[in-house]
């Protein structure tokens, strides 16, 4: 098992910074939609939806992916790394992060279950999280490396500490294994990062894309990175938290089974359709503050 947990991730990471680093903008973009299409299709299956129809919505969000890069100015622009006209979406979202999440999660029900309001959420969160990462990665692939790397390194202190340090579990119904501990390591972990990211990126004359913490740094100071970091890396708790609820009210282990030693594509990205686009709606309020109403 674990060796073809090893052999997924490694090939996947392949393909992923091949694509990053060579394909042409556009087919970057639509490998992103896909992969999130794929994520909205397992959501759906998860809220209990028939594969058919779950199929059949997830095909539409990649068509309305792809026909908005040509038919609507505001995403193309996203694609470059101006995302202020997509902030109602990613504040839509990030209300749903940071309020319906955790509510859903303290009752033990998941944001409208399977009804027309559950799945127009995992359309919209799944959607929003695509756009975000356009827009992340117009900005730059170290920015995009930037943003991946708060999830990355949360993810990994959070296990390790809880590992070792676990004591007080966090939400022993829906996912035993998470504690306060494994929270705490993920915060000191990430703060840490900050501290030392900061310092990378900054813009060069040379052009130099910014990484997420010197673009803040620079532009509201390290007492707004310092809160940023912490809202973000709870938010990066939420989503995965908010994941294994689904799958806890759906009485499975993984989200699908596309990738071999990992589960679903879900299972791998959860904590990324959170953190996305609360991210990108920080940046783009910035982007606005810097130009402007239009």
């Amino acid at each position: 098992m674990l060796r073809t947990r090893v052999l997924t991730a490694v090939v996947a990471l392949i393909v992923l910074i091949g694509a990053a680093l060579w394909a042409p903008a556009l087919g970057f973009d639509l490998l992103l939609l896909a992969i999130m299409a794929v994520a909205l299709y397992e959501w759906l299956g998860l809220l209990g939806l028939r594969p058919q129809r779950a199929a059949t919505i997830a095909a539409a969000m990649g068509l309305a992916g792809g026909l908005s890069l040509l038919v609507f100015p505001s995403v193309a622009l996203a694609a470059t790394g101006q995302g202020s006209a997509l902030l109602p979406l990613y504040i839509l979202a990030t209300l749903m992060w940071v309020v319906a999440a955790p509510i859903a999660l303290s009752r033990g029900r998941t944001v409208g279950g399977r009804s027309a309001v559950g799945q127009a959420a995992a359309f919209l969160l799944c959607f929003a999280t695509w756009l975000a990462l356009l827009q992340a990665d117009g900005i730059g692939k170290l920015f995009l490396l930037s943003v991946l790397l708060l999830v990355w390194v949360a993810d990994t202190a959070a296990y390790f500490s809880g590992r070792a340090f676990g004591r007080n579990k966090l939400a022993p119904s829906i996912s035993p294994g998470k504690t306060w501990e494994g929270v705490l390591g993920a915060l000191a972990a990430n703060l840490l990062l900050a501290a030392a990211m900061g310092q990378v990126g900054s813009a060069q004359p040379d052009g130099l894309a910014p990484t997420i913490f010197s673009l803040i740094r620079d532009q509201v100071g390290g007492i707004f990175l310092f809160l940023f970091v912490v809202l973000i890396t709870l938010v990066s708790v939420i989503g995965d938290l908010y994941e294994s609820l689904l799958k806890r009210v759906r009485g499975v282990k993984d989200s699908g089974g596309l990738l071999p030693g990992h589960g679903g594509v879900l299972d791998r990205i959860d904590a990324l359709t959170a953190v996305f686009p609360v991210t990108m709606a920080m940046v783009s309020l910035l982007q606005l503050g810097r130009s402007g109403p239009s």
